[in-house]
This record gives structure tokens, C-alpha cells and sequence, in this order.
């Protein structure tokens, strides 16, 4: 089993971080540096890199659980940390690790499964930073509802005397589970943007009155439309969290907006367009010990924001956008054709006002699947009809003539992190 960190030491990480974020919020320590090349020698991986003070290669997630072995510091095989994971996932207790290390798995947005180690250190890392930059440190009692499709001792180290801790397996239904959620009467709610969603359609139906100070949206991208919903139904604010495998590389600031962690992260920017709109974020944790985390380069479709006044000047993220794989991509004469996400949010959403909920999938070169959930049923053809059109004007502004607008029914499990725009067309242009 994996031994917890004790207080003293969640309270020096929680000090250490709050004194960075205010003083150093876009710069990371020369000792922190320093203590991190000498931790990259136990890693077989990186080891020939820094002793010959070569350039570290940008990797991906394909690569990065490709060489899994190697790239841990701790001795773990990706075949036994699979198995502690996955035999979890199915007994549904998340408290087992291996040598002392938690071991958690992601489905990620992209859907392939993914490893990562946490040793108790950084445990204590982790839990200093959630407490500074999405809990909040209070002396007042306080309870936290937790929606996961997958609990890990991780979060369980946000308990204390004055922090309690509920966690929610999203694999039971939602609505079977909002009796015992308005029991707890927490104080911060935590889930994807799909569950809350269907957490505040319940307390909207059955006027339930909410008793949460603060919202936190994590895994999945938080849109607009969700975010105004959220916070008429619930009456209070939205901030997210920008975590992934990788670590947790955002927060939401005082001021709402979402800042990069660069007192431990460096971020560099792999531009996606001419006008450098839009990038992926490439990552490397200086914090990140037991698995290393150097230049991984996520698939995240970041637009960068302007500086902000809360008075961090760590880089603002003013929006994610989704992921590269599912830009919709088309080929025609010979010249490939892309659509960023935010073009087919904006025709849907601009469609019509009955709109709930929606997905839109590229689904084969010339065709495009549409299901929407709307308010009434009744009006279900004309706004389809609507969205449809809104879909097709935008595919004939970019020379798309010959693509198919198809619909199909609307559904989506919760244990699968919620696209509204996805790519399920394979073929590789």
C-alpha cells in the first residue's frame, strides 16, 4: 500500500506553491531545475541525454507509454501497472500501488489508456496544489463531492480534520445518486462538464436548491453554453481545472481565467496555423519524478489569452479547443481541408436556441453525423433541419459540396469522456 504524506508536509508544499505563485508565477526555481536534471539520471530513458548534454526529443503519448519502462525512475513495468490499474477499474477499490507508488489510468480525450505514477512526494505536491489553486485554503469546514469514473488513493490526501471528501462513481447513474449527492450538502462539486450537466438538468427539474459554493469542471472541454447553464441552475462560479496524464497543468485564477502552472512547468508552443492562434502545449514537470514528463507534446488545440490582472504573469489560456484528432479532415484535388472545432461549434450553437445538447462526428470522407438533444421533442425535426443547414452553409464556405449531413440518435455513456465534435474517420490524410 501506498504510504500517505503526512501534514507537515502537504503544508510545506502548499507554502512552497503559494510563494511561487505569487512571486514567480511564470518562472521555475534554478534548485528546482537543477534537482530534476540529477533525478533524470535514474531514468534509462533520458540518462544517455543528460550526461552527454544532448537536446531531450519531443515526445507524444504514443511514444511516451512506448517506452513506459525506460522512462520511469521507479522500476515499474508497463505490464504490471497496467494490471494494478485495470484490476482496480473492475474491483472499483482504488487504494492498491506498487513499491509504495500509486498507479492511475486514464482513458484520455483521445480514448487510448494511459499510465501514471505518483510517488508520495509528489502525492504531497499534488495535494499542496490542489489546496492553493482549486480547493482554496479555509480554516472553515468544508465538504467536496467528487464525480470520477475512476477514485485513486491520489485524492484521497485532500481529506482533513476541516476538508471532507465524497467521492462519486459515475459509473452508477446520475440520477441514482443525487439523493445521497443533496445529502451531503457539499460545498464544491467536482465532475466533467457531461455530468454536471446532468447533475444541474435534475436540480433545474425537480427544484432542488443548490448548496455549492464553487463549481470545478475537470477532464473534459467546459463550453460557453455549458458554463452559462452551470451557473444559472447552481448560482455560483465555474472554474476549471486543466489536468490530464501529464499532470495537473492549469487553474482557474481569482479573476476566472485559466493560467498555465509555469512555477513548475515549462510550456512551449508547437504552432497549428499561420496566424499562431492556435497551438499544442509542449510540457515538461520539474516536479515530476517517479515518470518523468519532458517536452510531451499533448494534442490539445490551445488558444493562448492576453495577460492577466490577477497578478500572476503565467501564460492565460483563453480557451481549449479540443484535440487535433478531431479536427475534421477532408481531401479534395489533391489539398487537404481542415475544420477546427470551433467553426462546427459556432454553426450548431448559432443554429437554434433549442439545442440542449450535442455531437457532431466526421465519420467518413464525405459524410458527417449529427445528433442533437433538444428541448421538446416536438420541435426535434425543425431544429435538426436547422443545425443541419448550419453545417452544410459552413461546409460549402470551405469548398465541401459533396459531404452528407446524417443524423442519428443521440446518447453518450458516462464512462467515456464526452466530445460534442469528434473525428471517427481513420483514414490518415
Amino acid at each position: 500500500m501506498m504510504s500517505s504524506p503526512s501534514p507537515l508536509h502537504i503544508l510545506y508544499c502548499f507554502l512552497k506553491l503559494r510563494f511561487s505563485r505569487w512571486f514567480s508565477s511564470n518562472k521555475v526555481s534554478f534548485f528546482t531545475k537543477r534537482k530534476w536534471r540529477n533525478n533524470l539520471v535514474n531514468s534509462h530513458f533520458y540518462k544517455p541525454f543528460v550526461l552527454e548534454n544532448r537536446e531531450f526529443p519531443i515526445l507524444n503519448k504514443t511514444l511516451f507509454m512506448e517506452h513506459f519502462n525506460a522512462i520511469n525512475t521507479v522500476g515499474i513495468s508497463k505490464e504490471e501497472a497496467f494490471k494494478v490499474a485495470l484490476n482496480s477499474e473492475e474491483s472499483r477499490d482504488f487504494s492498491p500501488s506498487i513499491n509504495g507508488i500509486s498507479v492511475g489510468l486514464s482513458s484520455g480525450t483521445s480514448g487510448n489508456k494511459g499510465l501514471f505514477l505518483t510517488s508520495t512526494k509528489e502525492k504531497a505536491n499534488w495535494v499542496g496544489a490542489v489546496l492553493d489553486r482549486v480547493i482554496g485554503f479555509s480554516l472553515r469546514k468544508r465538504k467536496v463531492a467528487f464525480f470520477l469514473r475512476a477514485n485513486n488513493n491520489l485524492y484521497e490526501s485532500v481529506k482533513s480534520i476541516i476538508l471532507t471528501f465524497h467521492f462519486f462513481d459515475i459509473k452508477t447513474p446520475i440520477a441514482n445518486q443525487i439523493k445521497a449527492l443533496v445529502s451531503v450538502q457539499a460545498d464544491i462539486l467536482v465532475a466533467q462538464p457531461s455530468v454536471l450537466f446532468e447533475i444541474a438538468r435534475i436540480y433545474q427539474s425537480e427544484n432542488i436548491q443548490s448548496s455549492f459554493k464553487k463549481i470545478i469542471s475537470v477532464a473534459e472541454v467546459l463550453e460557453d453554453d455549458q458554463k452559462a447553464f452551470f451557473e444559472e441552475v447552481f448560482r455560483c462560479r465555474i472554474d476549471q481545472v486543466y489536468q490530464c496524464t501529464e499532470g495537473f497543468l492549469a487553474h482557474t485564477c481569482k479573476k476566472g481565467r485559466l493560467h498555465f502552472n509555469e512555477d513548475w512547468l515549462k510550456i512551449e508552443k508547437h504552432y497549428l496555423d499561420k496566424e499562431h492562434k492556435r497551438f499544442h502545449p509542449i510540457i515538461t514537470d520539474y516536479l515530476r519524478s517517479s515518470q518523468p514528463v519532458v517536452r510531451y507534446e499533448l494534442n490539445d488545440i490551445i488558444h493562448e489569452g492576453l495577460p492577466c490582472d490577477c497578478g500572476m504573469k503565467s501564460t492565460v489560456i483563453e480557451k481549449i479547443e479540443g484535440r487535433s484528432d478531431d479536427v475534421f479532415r477532408f481531401e479534395r484535388n489533391k489539398k487537404e481541408i481542415l475544420i477546427y472545432p470551433d467553426f462546427i461549434r459556432r454553426a450548431i450553437i448559432n443554429s437554434s436556441d433549442a439545442i440542449v445538447n450535442y455531437v457532431v462526428c466526421q465519420y467518413a470522407e464525405d459524410e458527417i453525423r449529427l445528433s442533437l438533444e433538444v428541448q421538446d421533442s416536438i420541435q426535434k425535426e425543425s431544429v435538426y433541419l436547422q443545425a443541419s443547414n448550419a453545417l452544410k452553409i459552413m461546409l460549402r464556405e470551405m469548398d465541401l459540396m459533396d459531404v452528407d449531413v446524417v443524423e442519428i440518435d443521440y446518447q453518450h455513456s458516462p464512462m467515456n469522456k464526452f466530445k460534442r465534435i469528434r473525428n471517427d474517420y481513420k483514414k490518415t490524410i
